[in-house]
Formats: structure tokens, C-alpha cells, sequence
């Protein structure tokens, strides 16, 4: 049997959540089928509880694989790790405390193959504690704004997660996720691979759930590498588009959006130190896009530039008692 899609899971800590995932996955009524596990050096019972599932599904015993980590090395290196034993013409990515539907990786691949498409973008459902919310990921009716799109990433998101990709464009070594970029690692890669995609199309159906409640997530635990992962990112984006030689077409949209990373990155924070130490970084770029913001994060973020560090985290406790809801989940725009 030829494998036409890989699936690829990065595994680190997730003992809550991987039986639901592995079920999902094995239960997906596409048979030209490969699954990839990577545990990065998991130090709970993750492994084991995926090994019983697997027991349960002894006719994909050969269409599954899971590679060890013996350090724990970070989801960049994970994802090249499952990239480079994958053999399917079209990947997905499925993070391991998330779920899929179970007609999900068929309707992806009739989609690209009717289509002819580089890439397959859906839905998705926000799984929060207490509801699911379906999320529109938008795609531009004109292909030359594909790109526009994804750098704004306001309607059109940069989730890997809900796509199916060819992997041959993955294959393009600026389209590897460099080695400990753990965070913006999705928009890393997505940004490299809508600007290659010859044909990007949509199916308006969800079939991903994202799960937004496990305080473990990258994204909930901010942190000194997530500022430093951002400047990496700005950094490597803006060197990518000036040798591809089309900076001056996305400045202004790369600036807002370099802004936008701080502000969310700022107001999420806890720590005082953290807001010190890059308080001053696009300085220039933040006070002429600032006024795009809503008034509490422009107070926050005029009291963070003028190193008030006591008050704009003040501010952003009564913002938060304010709306009564997580600074994760707040529309600043």
C-alpha cells in the first residue's frame, strides 16, 4: 500500500489528552495512511498510554512509528524529526493534546487531488472548558493575497494543524522550522509555504479541535524564550522577504503584525522583568501603530514604554477583572 499522507505528532507530557488524540487518529477512515510519533523525552506515562491504544488497533501496527528522543530537544526539532521519517506525498500535523474528526484526513486529500492543490486549508473548532467555538480560516478569494493574508494573520490563521500540505514544499530547507524556534514555529513555516504554494484552496469544514485548556501549552506559560523566539522570528521573516525581494510590498503589514506579537506578548506576561528587558525592542514601529489598539492595551503599553513596570501590570489585572476573561483570549484590535 502506498502512503499518500503522513501524520505527523510531537509527544512531551501529555498524559491527559494522548489516548483522545491517538483514537482520533486511528479511527480516520483514510487508509493510504501513515501515523509518526516523536517523543521528545516525555517524564510521564505518555508513551505507555499511547502503546495501549495502539494495542487496540492491531491491523495499523505497520503503518505506525514512534521515534525517541533521549533529551528533550523542543517542538522545532521534533517536527524535523518526524518530517525527515515521513514518506507521504501530503502532511498534516496533529499536536498531541489535540483531536481530529475522523473523516478529516479524506476530505483534506480528495480536496488537494480534485484540486490539484499545494495546500488544503479547513476549519476549526477552539475547544475551551466550557465550549467549542468554530473558527473561519479565511482564504482570499485571489490567490496573489494568499500571503497578505497569512501575515496578518487576523481572518486567515497560521495554524499548521488544520491543513494538509505537500510535503515537497516542506522539503525547501527555509521551510524547516530552524532548531529552537519553539515558539511562532507554525507562522515560521506557514509564511514560507503560502509564499511557494502554486494552489492553496478551502473546504468550509471544521475538523480540528484545538484544545485551549491545557495550562502545559506553550502558549499559556509566557516565558523569556517566547520574547526572544519573537525577535528571532521578525528577524528571520524580514531577511527571508528582502532576498526574495518583495520586503518593500509587505513592510507595512510586517511592522503592524511585529507590533501586534509584542503587545499580546506584553499583556500576557506576568513578569516585571520580562516587560524591562523588551520594553525598548521596535520601539519606532509601536509608537506609529499604536493607536490601532484599544484603549487598555495603549495604556498599558504607553506605562511599559515609559518602564511604569509596577502600573501597567496594575492596569492589566484590572483589565483583566474588567472583562472577566483570560488576557489570552482578548481582542486587542
Amino acid at each position: 500500500m502506498s502512503i499518500e499522507v503522513s501524520v505527523l505528532v510531537p509527544i512531551y507530557n501529555v498524559s491527559k489528552y494522548i489516548e483522545r488524540c491517538a483514537h482520533s487518529l486511528f479511527n480516520q477512515t483514510f487508509n493510504e495512511i501513515e501515523f509518526i510519533f516523536v517523543n521528545d523525552a516525555s517524564t510521564d506515562n505518555s508513551l505507555e498510554l499511547l502503546r495501549n491504544v495502539i494495542a487496540e488497533y492491531p491491523h495499523l501496527t505497520n503503518c505506525i512509528k514512534i521515534i525517541q528522543h533521549k533529551n528533550n530537544m523542543g517542538l522545532a526539532e521534533v517536527r524535523n524529526t518526524a518530517l525527515n521519517a515521513s514518506q507521504g506525498k501530503y502532511i498534516a500535523v496533529v499536536d498531541s493534546d489535540d483531536y481530529i474528526e475522523h473523516l478529516m484526513i479524506e476530505q483534506l486529500y480528495k480536496k488537494a487531488i480534485v484540486e490539484n492543490a499545494d495546500i488544503v486549508v479547513s476549519d476549526i473548532y477552539m475547544e475551551y472548558q466550557n465550549k467549542s467555538i468554530y473558527q473561519i480560516d479565511f482564504l482570499s478569494v485571489s490567490p496573489e493575497n494568499h500571503l497578505l493574508d497569512i501575515l496578518k494573520n487576523k481572518d486567515s490563521h497560521s495554524h499548521l494543524c488544520n491543513k494538509l500540505i505537500l510535503k515537497s514544499l516542506y522539503l525547501r530547507e527555509d521551510c524547516r522550522v530552524p532548531s529552537g524556534l519553539n515558539y511562532f514555529e507554525d507562522r515560521h513555516v506557514m509564511t514560507r509555504l503560502f509564499f511557494y504554494a502554486k494552489k492553496i484552496v478551502k473546504i468550509d469544514m471544521a475538523f480540528y479541535h484545538y484544545v485551549q485548556y491545557n495550562d502545559n501549552s506553550i502558549t499559556k506559560n509566557i516565558t523569556d524564550m517566547n520574547f526572544q523566539n519573537m525577535v528571532d522570528f521578525w528577524e528571520m521573516l524580514e531577511d527571508f522577504f528582502k532576498s526574495k525581494n518583495v520586503y518593500k510590498k509587505y513592510a507595512e503589514i510586517l511592522e503592524y503584525s511585529k507590533i501586534q506579537n509584542k503587545v499580546n506578548l506584553m499583556l500576557g506576561t506576568k513578569s516585571k522583568a520580562l516587560m524591562k528587558n523588551y520594553a525598548d525592542i521596535y520601539k519606532a514601529e509601536e509608537l506609529k501603530h499604536i493607536k490601532k489598539f484599544r484603549l487598555g492595551a495603549r495604556l498599558i503599553m504607553f506605562n511599559i514604554r515609559n518602564h511604569n513596570f509596577y502600573l501597567a501590570l496594575i492596569l492589566k489585572n484590572l483589565l483583566l477583572l474588567k472583562n472577566n476573561f483570560r488576557i489570552q483570549n482578548l481582542n486587542i484590535l
